[in-house]
């Protein structure tokens, strides 16, 4: 009854959600569809742990879901192994039906369909795998989340074929909750998501059912972690395809060196290219180099994107690389193409998922001066304040703009956090992370674990002064393993003051904070239990550092100067919520009218992440 009653909370709660003004976050707006395929084998008519049955707890999960669906969510249902047929007969490895199709006004239809599917067949899960990504086309965002509870019964291999359904596919994601699982089954869920680019869940009993699955649909209505427009680099530079001012998805090159071609919009621009890369879990050091090059092959310049995560479940490495030079008469500054090169360095990334950033900076008026630069910034504690909550963002493309301020946060295991601050030039950032261990924390705590703070510009250059061997004594010296107690625990950040001289640096932190524009402060939990949930108060100040050093650019039609509260790139996700806001932004006649209305009006798709993302938290904090 205990469990029932914290459910039934904790949907209530979710529903209060919708209460809350779209305001509170600068969210872009998601446009995904999700296909939940259940299992509906014989063996799902067992008992669980709990005490019910897994098809009833798997019924009452799914009813969960459907009631804290957002209504702009698509979703649609299908079902494997609920026909009672003979084992060899070949039918059973074709037992599939999409019960309820992709859509929005479809809430009653899944209810009923969840109602009516009864456990009675054989697993065939390849097949049904392959009919839901066809559920869902080939065109947007699209999640399938599989619940099984067993061994797939038919040929081939789930894994094999979720490796060839996400194959083409940043925008494709496969999310599994292995339902009362271990052994060989359960390795065989976990390979199926990690080749279907998603998340595994395990789940035990009708509670953790319930929560992975609302977790899983939770983060199919939100925006993915790296998104853009589809491209493929070229091992040569001249059948290169042309990157313009944007953003870009592609993965790792296996066997050489990746090309894609940057056209200049006017002699002495600059070029910027960021780099976000989704990393595999236990890599004791993982990097990319990017070279930024003329298309001849001489090098312009070079840098990397670099990771070292073995303790972290979901690593997400950032790095950035310009067309800056210090010679002004080098061709890198005038030819009207150069060429960008991505080739894997060390660890096992060929194949994973990259997203490119391109911005190509105006022209400087006048050089920049290197007189004005100042010393290495000093770490000092900051106070926190009366914390606000605010849903933070799992990637640079769906952080919340926020202001200096405290904010109350929990983070989970594995889990990459980011917030968006406005950094005009001369301004540096402070990032505190304060929190109290606690039990699960400490125990899922290994070599390697701790919590990252760290601050990238706006075109993911770490931009992060290094406290390598000279940690400030405010901080929390221990790495988390070796932590006996539930003590409080800090860590922190501060950047390089935004400067365009620092472009002339060769410290890679120095040199990359040479942009003003929207900075990211970047929270990591570097651990890989499953339960472990920290909550957290993150405090972040910005700071004068460095004024008037603002430089002056010569005016080019096409280009845009930095400015402090721009991305400097838009990705799809955010262009698409920005036209969704002025299409919704109410007339002069009306704004009097509705002023009541505004955060429903404008920018309403903000509202529906901000409340998937409230689901997340309220769901993470379960065992608080």
């Amino acid at each position: 009854m205990t469990k029932v009653m914290s459910l039934i909370g904790t949907i209530a709660l979710a529903m209060m959600a919708l209460s809350w003004p779209a305001a509170t976050a600068d969210e872009p707006e998601s446009a995904t569809a999700m296909m939940l395929v259940m299992d509906a084998s014989g063996s799902m008519a067992e008992k669980t742990g709990g005490g019910t049955t897994r098809i009833r707890a798997a019924k009452d999960g799914l009813n969960a879901v459907i009631d804290a669906l957002p209504a702009e969510q698509k979703v649609g249902f299908r079902v494997y192994g609920a026909s009672d047929v003979a084992e060899d007969d070949p039918a059973a490895c074709t037992d599939s039906e999409r019960i309820v199709d992709l859509g929005t006004d479809n809430r009653e239809d899944l209810r009923r369909a969840v109602a009516d599917y009864e456990p009675v067949g054989w697993t065939p899960t390849s097949h049904a795998l392959r009919e839901a990504a066809k559920d869902l086309g080939d065109t947007g965002q699209r999640t399938i989340v599989l619940v099984s509870d067993g061994e797939p019964t038919c040929d081939p291999d789930p894994c094999v074929v979720a490796r060839e359904i996400a194959k083409d596919g940043i925008d494709l994601r496969i999310d599994v909750v292995g339902f009362d699982v271990s052994g060989r089954a359960k390795k065989t869920l976990q390979c199926v998501a990690d080749a279907g680019n998603g998340t595994y869940y395990d789940a035990d009993d009708a509670e953790s059912l319930t929560d992975s699955l609302r977790v899983s649909s939770v983060r199919a209505s939100r925006p993915f972690d790296l998104t853009g427009t589809p491209v493929r680099g070229t091992p040569a530079i001249a059948e290169a395809p042309l990157i313009e001012l944007g953003q870009y998805t592609d993965t790792i090159a296996t066997d050489a060196m990746a090309h894609y071609r940057l056209r200049r919009t006017a002699p002495g621009s600059t070029f910027h290219v960021g780099a976000v890369i989704s990393g595999v879990s236990g890599d004791l050091g993982a990097a990319a180099v990017l070279k930024i090059m003329q298309t001849g092959g001489q090098w312009c310049s070079a840098g990397t994107t670099y990771g070292l995560d073995m303790s972290s479940r979901t690593p997400i490495y950032y790095g950035a690389v310009s067309s800056w030079t210090r010679d002004r008469e080098s061709p890198c500054h005038s030819e009207p193409e150069l060429a960008l090169g991505v080739e894997r360095a060390v660890g096992g990334i060929e194949g994973r998922p990259i997203e490119l950033a391109v911005y190509e900076e105006p022209p400087m008026a006048a050089a920049p001066d290197a007189s004005t630069l100042g010393e290495e910034p000093r770490w000092s504690p900051v106070t926190p304040s009366t914390p606000t909550e605010v849903v933070p963002g799992s990637s640079v493309a769906n952080a919340p703009v926020v202001e200096p301020g405290s904010y109350a946060m929990d983070i989970s295991a594995g889990e990459t956090q980011v917030l968006a601050v406005p950094v005009d030039w001369g301004q540096q950032l402070r990032a505190q992370f304060d929190a109290t261990l606690n039990d699960d924390v400490r125990d899922a705590a290994a070599a390697g674990s701790d919590v990252d703070v760290t601050v990238i510009n706006p075109m993911r250059h770490d931009v992060t002064v290094s406290m390598f061997a000279k940690e400030p004594k405010d901080w929390t010296g221990l790495p988390i393993a070796l932590i006996r107690e539930n003590t409080p625990f800090r860590k922190g950040a501060i950047s390089w003051p935004a400067h365009p001289a620092h472009r002339l640096q060769t410290q890679p932190a120095r040199k990359g904070a040479s942009l003003a524009g929207l900075h990211y402060v970047v929270v990591n939990l570097k651990l890989r239990g499953d339960q472990a949930n920290l909550p957290y108060t993150l405090t972040i100040e910005r700071d004068d550092a460095l004024p008037g050093v603002a430089p002056e650019y010569e005016e080019v039609e096409g280009l845009t100067a930095p400015a402090a509260d721009s991305r400097l790139v838009d990705s799809p996700v955010t262009a698409a919520a920005e036209d969704a806001s002025e299409a919704e932004k109410p007339s002069s006649d009306q704004t009097r009218e509705s002023a009541s209305m505004v955060p429903w009006l404008v920018g309403g798709a903000a509202a529906v992440i901000v409340l998937a993302g409230g689901l997340a938290v309220l769901l993470r904090r379960r065992r608080g």
